[in-house]
């Protein structure tokens, strides 16, 4: 499958997720998300412009906004203003610190200098008009609520698929509530848990068992590429550290050509039926690992490692990776693409205790981010 790159999810992506996010960026539910979308997406419209119909001007004293060839203004967003700033070959950074006057001024310099090329502007189609987005006419569009009608769509067959619950807007100790669910003006998360459906792992001598899980970004304004991770997982703390992670596979693709609409397609598809599938499978593969040997001596084992490298997990034809200790799932036919050594997780607390409560109940309260 193309677009498959090596994946930067880890046990603490969601966690970053939900202390971040502010509380007009998440919803209790998929459905309230695919509803937000939804209205975002009727709002919001494409249009083709040239590279000499873009101006900005001063408005409101020192706010700069801009302005096309009718004389109509629209704002600017943090992010669309960065675009545009880096079109007109002006650092964006450096200009914000500036009068608006003056950074007006360098960005229409910096436009006049360049032939006719052809941007898509992403903006409202009503006043108060906002430009959201500046990007190429490559630039191909995945629309948020799309992909959340399509979690709601496994959702709704397999009702054991859901938000796992979070400390409420990101404080640690509030209310337990369903998070995962985010969506602003660049990117929309989803982390989406079965805690239902257990897989033994008979080399854990708790019994804990492992679930299965997904995290889904997206970005309509050029923020991120499309990307969609599958992982195995323990517990899930009330701070959204995921104890036991275990990334199995991930699919990752830019925002350029129309491939891209068929390549997210398929690969949900394909990822929506190894999702769904029975434990049976995977708890087989756990079973055989335990006895079988790759071979008698160093080289032999280095050598099978290679061969089985770029294999996949479930059949999904994507990159697979895992934690390294989990040699179970290694020695079972799954890929492993261990972090380096010399790349420290990031500093998110004491984790080592989170990662360290493997007993049930599933769902622990969290250690302090």
């Amino acid at each position: 499958m193309t677009g498959i790159r090596v994946s930067t999810v880890t046990a603490y992506t969601a966690h970053r997720e939900w202390a971040s996010r502010p509380p007009d960026e998440r919803y209790a539910s998929v459905h309230a998300l695919y509803e937000a979308a939804r209205t975002r997406r009727a709002r919001i419209e494409e249009r083709t412009t040239e590279t000499v119909d873009l101006r900005t001007e001063v408005v409101d004293d020192d706010d700069l906004a801009m302005r096309n060839t009718s004389g109509r203004t629209a704002a600017l967003t943090h992010w669309s203003f960065g675009q545009l700033a880096t079109i007109a070959s002006a650092p964006p950074s450096y200009l914000r610190t500036l009068p608006a006057a003056i950074a007006s001024s360098a960005i229409n310099y910096g436009l006049q200098r360049f032939a006719r090329d052809e941007y898509q502007l992403f903006l409202e189609r009503t006043a108060p008009w906002t430009v959201h987005a500046i990007t190429s006419p490559r630039y191909a569009r995945v629309q948020h609520d799309e992909l959340a009608g399509r979690v709601l769509a496994l959702m709704a067959e397999h009702p054991a698929w859901h938000l796992p619950l979070g400390y409420k807007d990101g404080v640690y100790g509030a209310e337990l509530v369903p998070s995962g669910a985010y969506l602003g003006d660049r990117d929309m998360f989803l982390f989406v848990v079965d805690d239902n459906r257990d897989l033994d792992d008979p080399t854990d001598h708790t019994h804990a068992g492992l679930f299965r899980g997904f995290m889904l970004r997206n970005s309509d304004v050029g923020a991120a590429a499309l990307t969609l991770d599958v992982f195995l997982f323990r517990t899930v703390c009330g701070n959204h550290l995921i104890g036991g992670f275990q990334h199995v596979a991930g699919f990752r693709r830019r925002h350029v050509g129309a491939s891209i609409q068929t390549a997210w397609t398929a690969s949900i598809d394909t990822v929506r039926t190894a999702l769904d599938a029975d434990t049976a499978h995977d708890r087989a593969l756990l079973l055989r690992a335990i006895s079988q040997e790759l071979g008698g001596t160093r080289d032999a084992v280095m050598d099978v490692g290679g061969r089985t490298r770029e294999h996949s997990p479930f059949g999904l034809g994507l990159r697979a990776g895992t934690d390294a200790t989990q040699s179970t799932h290694t020695l079972a036919g799954r890929t492993i693409c261990p972090r380096s050594r010399r790349q420290s997780p990031p500093d998110h607390g004491p984790v080592a205790l989170v990662i360290a409560t493997r007993a049930h109940p599933r769902w622990r309260h969290a250690h302090p981010p």
